[in-house]
């Protein structure tokens, strides 16, 4: 499978998600060691970037604050740690938290850029593209609203 190539390869991207499985781990994945390190890089193999969820959310406030956030979620196995829509946030990680770059999670991120150059006119001319686009096209996603109002 062309997916399974990309994850094996290291061409792909992963966000976990603020979701405790206790069943695996009392963390949320994206927290987690064990899903992270364990399950997916050395079970599954996988060998491209962990991007974590926004450490901005509810979700992951059980970390503490920002620097500790940006701590876990890099101990864990995050190769980027996002914060969405919080400035505040932003700079506590900056002014606080003492940055030493992974050269592992360097290379994964580095190879994110890929190898050659695209442009749209390209991409909308490719086989690939076309194909994926007729099957969008051709899924009927006609919205079915209920407001529950037929009465009046």
């Amino acid at each position: 499978m062309a997916f399974e190539r990309l994850i094996h390869a290291g061409l792909a991207a992963i966000m976990p998600a603020h979701v405790i499985y206790p069943a695996v781990d009392d963390k949320p994945a994206g927290f987690s060691p064990v899903w992270l390190k364990q399950i997916l890089r050395n079970q599954y193999g996988f060998q491209g970037t962990l991007f974590s969820d926004d450490i901005s959310m509810a979700g992951a406030g059980f970390a503490g604050d920002y620097p500790s956030r940006t701590d876990s979620a890099i101990r864990a196995g995050c190769d980027m740690v996002l914060v969405c829509n919080n400035r505040d946030g932003v700079l506590a990680i900056v002014d606080n938290y003492p940055f030493t770059p992974d050269p592992v999670s360097q290379v994964r991120l580095i190879r994110m850029h890929g190898k050659q150059s695209h442009n749209m006119a390209d991409l909308h001319a490719s086989r690939e593209w076309q194909q994926i686009s007729a099957t969008i096209r051709d899924v009927d996603i006609t919205p079915e609203l209920d407001l529950g109002d037929d009465a009046i």
